[in-house]
C-alpha cells in the first residue's frame, strides 16, 4: 500500500516514538469515551524487547455505536518538516491556538486516509487516535489544525 497524499488524509500529531498499535488499550479507549469499537484487519503484535517500528502501515475496523462499521487504511511515518509547517500555517490562519506547538513536540505522525469529503469514519479514527497519542489533528484540504474537542463536535455535526 502507499501513503496517501497529505491532502488525502488527516495527520495526527503522535508524541510516541514509534509506531505501535497497543489495540486493545485503543480499543478499550475509544470503548469509553467515543462509543466507538476498533480492530485490526490483521495482527500487528510485536514482541518485547523488539525495536519498535519507525513506520507502519495499518488497516482498522471503526465501528461507531449506532453506524455501520467501515475500514481505514492509516499509515505511520516519522514528521517531517513539511508536516510542521502545514501545522503552523493552519494555527496561523487560526489565530495561534498553540497547538502548532504541541505538534512541534510530536514526533511522529500518522495519516488516516479518507475514502469521501467528508468522511466521517475517518474522522472519528483521527480523533481516537489523537486523543491516545496525544497530538492534535491536521485537515489539509481545510487548512485547519485542531485538537480533540473540536474534532468530537465536527463527529456530531456530521451525524
Amino acid at each position: 500500500m502507499t501513503p496517501p497524499r497529505r491532502e488525502d488524509a488527516f495527520l495526527v500529531f503522535a508524541q510516541r516514538a514509534d509506531a505501535r498499535v497497543d489495540i486493545d488499550a485503543w480499543d478499550a479507549h475509544a470503548m469509553r469515551f467515543f462509543a466507538t469499537r476498533i480492530g485490526l484487519t490483521a495482527d500487528k503484535r510485536y514482541i518485547a524487547g523488539e525495536a519498535a517500528p519507525r513506520t507502519d502501515e495499518v488497516t482498522f475496523v471503526v465501528a461507531a455505536y449506532g453506524a455501520p462499521p467501515g475500514v481505514r487504511q492509516v499509515f505511520a511515518r516519522p514528521c517531517e518538516a513539511g508536516d510542521y509547517a502545514l501545522a503552523e500555517a493552519a494555527d496561523a490562519r487560526a489565530g495561534g491556538t498553540g497547538l502548532a506547538l504541541l505538534a512541534r513536540r510530536c514526533g511522529m505522525v500518522w495519516l488516516v486516509a479518507r475514502e469521501a469529503s467528508p468522511d466521517p469514519i475517518a474522522l472519528r479514527l483521527a480523533t481516537i487516535m489523537a486523543s491516545v497519542l496525544l497530538g492534535p489533528i491536521l485537515d489539509c484540504p481545510a487548512n485547519e489544525l485542531f485538537g480533540v474537542k473540536t474534532a468530537r463536535a465536527k463527529i456530531g455535526n456530521l451525524a
